[in-house]
């Protein structure tokens, strides 16, 4: 028997080069919709939604039309949102004006009760009627500069004392 030497060439293709150039996919079996078809009378709501979410971040965020900004001033127009935020502005505002009005009063109690407590000398007493008084209840206090305070009280002449 003699010996023959067959000679094979082989083909040998890089797998990137090969998914690169040979399509792998089973396009022909899928039917995929033409998305460049689009008919706007035939159009409805859920599909909007459904172009909005798709086309979400390709929205630019403001502009005078075609933006988030426009859709947000147009719905905007549409419900009357202004309406009410001027309405809550309004008492944001009052709130406002009325907490600062609280403050001022606070300032001017805390203001009289450091008069009140810097004009008392050390030689004068003073007797200081309490609401006490105007419920039929006798009460005297007396304040010294030295901050002691000192009371006594009785209801309806009869002897008992109740202090502060």
């Amino acid at each position: 028997m003699s010996q023959q030497n067959i000679g094979f060439q082989r083909n040998v293709f890089n797998k990137q080069s090969f998914n690169n150039t040979v399509d792998t996919e089973f396009t022909q079996l899928v039917e995929t919709p033409d998305e460049t078809f689009f008919d706007v009378n035939l159009a409805n709501i859920e599909d909007f939604f459904t172009l909005y979410q798709n086309l979400f971040f390709n929205i630019p965020k403001v502009g005078d039309v075609n933006s988030h900004e426009f859709l947000i001033r147009q719905s905007t127009e549409y419900i009357g949102f202004e309406e009410e935020n001027e309405t809550i502005q309004a008492l944001l505002d009052e709130i406002t004006e009325l907490r600062e009005e609280n403050l001022e009063i606070r300032r001017q109690n805390l203001n009289l009760i450091q008069d009140f407590s810097t004009n008392v000398t050390a030689t004068e007493r003073r007797q200081i009627g309490t609401g006490a008084d105007i419920a039929g209840i006798r009460t005297t206090s007396a304040v010294t500069s030295g901050g002691s305070l000192t009371s006594g009280g009785s209801v309806g002449g009869s002897g008992g004392g109740g202090g502060y």
